[in-house]
C-alpha cells in the first residue's frame, strides 16, 4: 500500500457523475439533520418555506435551500446560553472549543466532538499521502496552540497517520530555528510567511536552515503557498523541500490541498465537504471551469454545529474537471484564494486580487516579500496603496526609485495604476498566525454591499 498515491482510491478518482450523486445523498441526509436537531436551522428554513423533503435534486438544493452566513451564526450565538451558534448536539458532546480569528470582525465560536475532530482530521492525509510522508515521519508544529483551529487540525491529521509530533509551542523563533536544525524534521508546519520569518532569523544568526535536511513544508491560513514567488522563495530558502497548500475554513474544517503535480492551486477535499462557486451579488451558482465566484461550502465532518451552504467569502476559480496528471478527479481551485468578496477592490472597473500583487512584487528587484494593501475610496472611486518592504542591503535613497518601478510594473500587468510606497527592512509587523495584508480604510457604506443573506438564484 505504501508505494500508491491515493489515501482513498475509490472517491479521489471517482467520475464527476459518482461525486455528485454521494454528495447529493449526503447533503440531503445533513439537512434533514440540522433541521430536525438545530433550532437555527429549522428557524431558516422554516422562513424560507422550505422541508428537508422538498430538498430531493440538485435545483433544489441550488434554488431552494437558503445560504447561510456568519451573521446567521453570530446572532445565534449571542442569544444562546451554550455561548454558541447553530447548536445541533448537546454540551457535554462538546470535546474542543475554538474560536475564528476576528480578521472580518466578532469571533464566532466553534465546538467540535471528538469523533468530528478525528473525523474530519483525515482531511489532511491525502495530501500527506500524495507527498510520500508515511507512518513515523516526524512533523514539527511553528505554533502556540492558541485558539485559532488551523494548525491544530493539522496536528490531528498528523495524530492519525501516526506521525511523531514535535512541538515548537511556547519557543522564540531563533529556539525553533535551533530544535529543527537538530531534530531534523522530514515535515515543518507553519503559515508561509512565518517560515519565510524563520529563514530570516536563521541568516541573522549565522544559520541555514538548508542544513536541516527537511522533505517538506506546508500550512494554510494565508495564500503564499501557491503564489509562485513566495513558493519559490521558501523552496530555495529551505533546500528544496515539496510544499503542501492547505486551505481551510474554521467554521467549516472544509480543507482543499495540493497534490504532488499542482504547485498553484488546491484540490477540495470531496470526501469530507461539498463546494460550488456562486456570484457574490445574486449568488447565483457558476459552473463555467475557469470563472471567478464565491465559495460556498457545505462541510459532512460538522455534526454539533451544521454549516451547510455557507458563504466563506472567498473568492475562488473552480475546475471541476482537472487534469495535470495526478489522477485526482476531486475540483481543483488554481490560485487557491484570489481575494475576499467582502474586500473586492475594483479600480476604475479592474478588479485587483490581493494574490496577484504579492505574485508582482517578484518582478521587481530591491523588494523583499512582506506588504501591506492598503484600501481607500477617493473621488468616488476605491483606491490601493501598496506598501513594501524594501530587501535588505538596499542603497540608501533608492526606495523612491524601487517604489516608481514597481508602480509601473503593477500598472502594465495588472492594466491599472496603484500608489506604492517602499518602507525600511523590518519596519512591518511580523506574524505567527495569518498575516494581515488587506487594511480597508473605506466606511462601511463605501465597501460594495454584498449579501445574499436569505437570497436563492
Amino acid at each position: 500500500m505504501s508505494a500508491r498515491r491515493w489515501w482513498n482510491e475509490p472517491t479521489q478518482t471517482a467520475s464527476r457523475e459518482a461525486l455528485d450523486e454521494i454528495h447529493l445523498r449526503r447533503i440531503r441526509h445533513l439537512v434533514a439533520w440540522a433541521y430536525e436537531h438545530s433550532p437555527m436551522y429549522r428557524r431558516l428554513y422554516d422562513a424560507a418555506g422550505v422541508k428537508p423533503a422538498d430538498i430531493v435534486t440538485w435545483d433544489d438544493y441550488y434554488n431552494r435551500l437558503p445560504i447561510t452566513d456568519k451573521s446567521d451564526y453570530l446572532a445565534d450565538q449571542e442569544g444562546s446560553l451554550s455561548r454558541y451558534g447553530g447548536l445541533a448536539l448537546p454540551p457535554e458532546t462538546f470535546q474542543q472549543h475554538f474560536h475564528t480569528t476576528g480578521t472580518t470582525g466578532r469571533h464566532l465560536y466553534e465546538v467540535f466532538t471528538q469523533f468530528e475532530m478525528q473525523k474530519s482530521a483525515t482531511q489532511y492525509c491525502y495530501s500527506f499521502w500524495d507527498h510520500d510522508i508515511r507512518p513515523g515521519d516526524s512533523v514539527y508544529f511553528c505554533f502556540n496552540w492558541g485558539m485559532w483551529i488551523g494548525l491544530w487540525s493539522i496536528y490531528w491529521g498528523a495524530r492519525n497517520m501516526n506521525l511523531l509530533v514535535l512541538s515548537g509551542g511556547g519557543l522564540s523563533s531563533l529556539d525553533r530555528v535551533r530544535q529543527i536544525l537538530e531534530y531534523r524534521p522530514k515535515v515543518v508546519i507553519g503559515t508561509a510567511t512565518y517560515l519565510l520569518h524563520l529563514v530570516d532569523i536563521a541568516g541573522e544568526n549565522g544559520l541555514d536552515l538548508r542544513g536541516a535536511g527537511v522533505k517538506v513544508i506546508g500550512g494554510g491560513g494565508e495564500p503564499g503557498y501557491s503564489i509562485p514567488m513566495t513558493r519559490q522563495r521558501l523552496i530555495d530558502a529551505w533546500g528544496g523541500p515539496a510544499v503542501i497548500d492547505m486551505y481551510g475554513i474554521g467554521e467549516t474544517m472544509h480543507v482543499a490541498q495540493s497534490c504532488r503535480e499542482w504547485g498553484g492551486g488546491v484540490h477540495v477535499i470531496e470526501d469530507v465537504c461539498h463546494g460550488y462557486s456562486a456570484d457574490p451579488e445574486t449568488g447565483r451558482p457558476i459552473f463555467d471551469d475557469g470563472a471567478v465566484g464565491e465559495n460556498i461550502v457545505t462541510s459532512y465532518t460538522h455534526f454539533a454545529q451544521p454549516f451547510i451552504k455557507y458563504r466563506t467569502h472567498d473568492l475562488v476559480r473552480r475546475n471541476y474537471h482537472p487534469d495535470h496528471g495526478c489522477g485526482w478527479t476531486w475540483a481543483h481551485l488554481p490560485g487557491v484564494v484570489l481575494g475576499r468578496s467582502d474586500f473586492m477592490v475594483t479600480i476604475r472597473g479592474t478588479n485587483v486580487y490581493p494574490t496577484a500583487v504579492e505574485n508582482l512584487l517578484g518582478g521587481v528587484s530591491g523588494l523583499s516579500t512582506h506588504y501591506e494593501l492598503h484600501i481607500s475610496r477617493r473621488g468616488g472611486m476605491d483606491q490601493m496603496l501598496v506598501r513594501v518592504e524594501a530587501a535588505a542591503g538596499l542603497a540608501e535613497g533608492e526606495a523612491n526609485e524601487v517604489a516608481r518601478r514597481l508602480a509601473e510594473h503593477l500598472r502594465g500587468s495588472l492594466g491599472v495604476r496603484v500608489d506604492t510606497e517602499v518602507v525600511a527592512p523590518t519596519s512591518l509587523p511580523r506574524y505567527e498566525l495569518k498575516t494581515k495584508r488587506i487594511f480597508d480604510h473605506r466606511t462601511a457604506d463605501e465597501r460594495p454591499q454584498f449579501d445574499l443573506g436569505r437570497m436563492t438564484p
